[in-house]
């Protein structure tokens, strides 16, 4: 399937994310994980950092988005061949930008005494041709880490977890906004961040 039909086809986007350990729920993508009680963790019902349960909530919530990480870094190797100038150097610099976020967030699972998930031996990504269609593709990673990120926030139990996640969020939102220059669209569409298609 090539790129245009991939990113126009709901259905499509939302099979290989479901692939991928996430969900697509109205338009915006969450955690698989994360999709249970909308309570936050360390709250006046339980599940703070020294509850059990609260850390294996985490352990869960952060394989989730290591798991999206470890697919941007595939989908950057895999599309930088297409990528020509300035814009392989940005993909080079997001490359290893989504490496530090997947150390990061294997470092904590492992210091939460989780295991952190391995990268998978391939992705079924769609057919990708040109600049455009990395670039294209790379928004919508994009997009769902922001908004899995999001959702994710609320969900973690200490505050330097949500730190973490908040700082890769911010990271992953001036990607796109980067990327959508690279394909001559407005880089600040809106005055809110959610992860939303662009």
């Amino acid at each position: 399937m090539d790129i245009d039909s991939f990113l126009r086809d709901p259905l499509s986007r939302r099979r290989f994310f479901r692939m991928s350990g996430v969900s697509m729920v109205g338009g915006s993508a969450v955690f698989l994980a994360a999709c249970g009680d909308d309570e936050p963790k360390g709250s006046a019902a339980g599940g703070g950092a020294d509850d059990p349960s609260g850390a294996e909530a985490d352990v869960e919530i952060l394989n989730s988005a290591l798991d999206l990480e470890l697919m941007a870094v595939a989908a950057y190797k895999g599309g930088a061949a297409l990528l020509k100038g300035d814009v392989l150097e940005v993909g080079k610099t997001f490359l290893e930008q989504e490496q530090e976020h997947a150390d990061a967030l294997a470092s904590a699972i492992t210091d939460m005494g989780g295991t952190p998930n391995k990268v998978k031996s391939s992705y079924d990504f769609p057919e990708l041709r040109s600049q455009e269609d990395v670039l294209k593709f790379a928004v919508e990673l994009e997009n769902t880490a922001v908004a899995a990120y999001i959702d994710a926030l609320p969900k973690l139990s200490s505050g330097e977890l949500r730190g973490t996640a908040a700082a890769i969020v911010t990271n992953e939102a001036e990607h796109i906004a980067v990327l959508l220059g690279a394909l001559d669209r407005p880089q600040v569409p809106d005055a809110f961040v959610t992860g939303m298609a662009a």
